[in-house]
């Protein structure tokens, strides 16, 4: 009855194809669905492997901008060495802020970072490495340049576009000031714009990165660090690492365990992760229904061949699993189409799919930006597939459950009256 299943489904090929389509919609829209959920888990991913083991140290009682009213302290040069010489630290990464008013009361952030360190984001901490999506980020080879990488709100205010990013540039003042920022007596300062990047974050994106010795060389601060940031070896060496700066630093260091991501986790990660699945689920159900109502239509359709076979002595687990073989196959023919249709133009809908359908569903500092962020592309890895395989057979049981029962009562005599 198996391979009678298997040559029912090639007996109308114009009924295959248009139950394949069908069901490949649905198909189509879980491959999405879970494509955007995997992007941002792998965003989160990205961010949580910055954070789990590192501390984050600044001037006691300052933010450590150095052209911010009353927040303009920072952390002694010699911080950096002492935080270096501690036991099971790996990684120690200095960083220099200031800050540069934009329009009304608003103002980006001007970080100075070596470069092969972290590009992480003031106001979003603490992770980093957000994506380049123009041009080029730096390198070793930018040490003392005058150039820089910048977010993409901040290059869209002062308008710079990736098509114009060869050239580009951007010139800092640094006796402009806000009520939050005052002036310093410096000159001038242009430099040129080598890459654009995008964090997913609002605010992540006003920033500016520059080589810290440029930093040192614009702003007139040839020592000292605002921020310094601390990895340890492992998590678990966390909590001695953090003692251990206590007792070297405590009286001048502030110590924070960086929190946003975590943020990140509860709002943005939660809101997508509750959508993907709500669109999973919505997927299957119309795989079932669309099921349900092809099965209900084969079985009146073919009341007297049931009938027959039934007279013939076919028994009922026979003809069941005949029909269920039918259903599966029609079910894994349209995931098979789906999936190719996926694959080949998943990648162009992926993006609108998401700015249409979840970016709404987003906390407001995430709803424009996150998209950019984010590496959106088909993913059709074998965990994906075996899912898809999965709920295909399982729409294809229970989309047929109302169409076994009618098999199961039909009679041969009422079947074969009835034609």
């Amino acid at each position: 009855m198996i391979r009678l299943g298997l040559r029912n489904l090639l007996r109308s090929k114009t009924h295959l194809v248009l139950v394949a389509v069908l069901i490949g919609m649905p198909c189509f829209l879980l491959l999405m669905m879970q494509a955007i959920g995997s992007a941002v888990e792998k965003q989160t991913a990205i961010l949580q492997q910055n954070v789990d083991n590192t501390l984050q140290l600044r001037a006691r009682g300052s933010m450590g901008h150095v052209n911010m009213v009353g927040n303009e302290d920072i952390l002694p040069q010699d911080a950096l060495e002492q935080a270096r010489a501690i036991e099971h630290v790996a990684r120690v990464e200095p960083y220099l802020l200031a800050m540069t008013p934009t329009e009304g009361h608003n103002f980006a952030m001007v970080v100075g970072v070596e470069p092969g360190d972290a590009r992480r984001l003031e106001s979003h901490g603490e992770a980093g490495n957000p994506r380049i999506i123009a041009g080029r980020d730096l390198t070793e080879a930018d040490r003392g340049q005058r150039v820089a990488i910048i977010g993409q709100g901040f290059a869209q205010w002062v308008g710079i576009t990736a098509d114009k990013l060869d050239g580009a540039t951007l010139t800092l003042d640094l006796k402009k000031t806000h009520p939050v920022i005052f002036a310093l007596d410096r000159p001038n300062a242009t430099l040129r714009i080598v890459g654009i990047y995008a964090s997913g974050y609002v605010f992540g994106d006003m920033q500016l990165f520059m080589p810290l010795d440029t930093f040192r060389d614009i702003y007139g601060v040839p020592a000292g660090i605002s921020w310094l940031f601390v990895r340890a070896d492992s998590a678990a060496h966390l909590p001695r690492v953090e003692q251990a700066l206590r007792a070297r630093l405590g009286d001048t260091a502030d110590i924070i365990a960086p929190t946003n991501v975590a943020e990140f986790q509860s709002t943005a990660t939660r809101a997508v992760r509750m959508l993907a699945a709500g669109g999973i689920a919505l997927s299957a159900v119309l795989m079932a229904v669309i099921v349900f109502f092809v099965m209900l239509l084969l079985v009146r359709s073919r009341a007297r061949e049931i009938g027959t076979l039934k007279a013939l002595g076919a028994s009922d687990g026979g003809i069941v699993a005949g029909f269920l073989t039918e259903a599966v196959a029609l079910c894994l023919a349209g995931a098979l189409l789906g999936t190719l249709l996926f694959g080949a133009g998943g990648g162009a809908v992926l993006q609108r799919a998401f700015g249409l359908g979840v970016a709404p569903f987003l906390p407001a500092q995430y709803k424009d930006t996150l998209l950019d962020a984010l590496a959106l592309s088909p993913d059709l890895g074998p965990g994906t597939l075996a899912m898809l395989i999965l709920i295909s057979i399982a729409a294809a049981l229970a989309g047929s459950s109302w169409g076994i029962r009618q098999i199961l009562r039909l009679s041969p005599m009422e079947a074969i009256r009835n034609e």
